[in-house]
């Protein structure tokens, strides 16, 4: 399982490289063009569909580097079941959010799905899709995460 979960880490990681450099070509093209008084309308929104996924799949991928701003001294003026008690208690509720996310995002997605997009005509589901997917992707780096806080790997 654990290979699993940071093997699709892996991907992410990579999928978010991509989408950073989708992002900087066309950004950089529509200042380019605009600089010759023409404007490509395409990139803007490319643009900002890659970073709406850039947001939601690096908050995922950062969950499971540990790379979220945390109130942690509490948990960490804590010691044996206490801590546990904290690391699980945040864990829940971590999770309720993530399971709203995916069912809602899901709802959203669907809801859309025939509603295309202004210039590049792609469904609108497909932009909001990153909403379940990441969702998923952060239930299982919360389990993955809280799992080695409670064997002690992580602090």
């Amino acid at each position: 399982m654990v290979k699993i979960v940071e093997g699709i880490n892996k991907i992410v990681h990579g999928v978010l490289i991509v989408l950073m450099v989708v992002l900087v070509v066309s950004v950089f093209c529509q200042i380019t063009f605009r600089f010759f008084d023409y404007s490509i309308a395409w990139t803007e929104e490319l643009s900002r569909y890659s970073m709406i996924w850039m947001t939601f799949l690096g908050a995922a991928y950062a969950l499971a580097t540990r790379a979220h701003i945390g109130m942690e001294l509490l948990v960490e003026r804590t010691q044996g079941i206490i801590k546990q008690i904290l690391i699980v208690v945040a864990a829940i509720v971590s999770l309720v959010f993530f399971v709203m996310m995916v069912v809602e995002g899901y709802e959203l997605s669907m809801r859309v799905m025939n509603q295309p997009s202004a210039v590049l005509q792609i469904p609108m589901g497909i932009v909001y899709s990153v909403i379940p997917i990441s969702g998923i992707i952060l239930v299982m780096n919360l389990f993955y995460v809280t799992a080695k806080q409670l064997k002690g790997e992580l602090s």
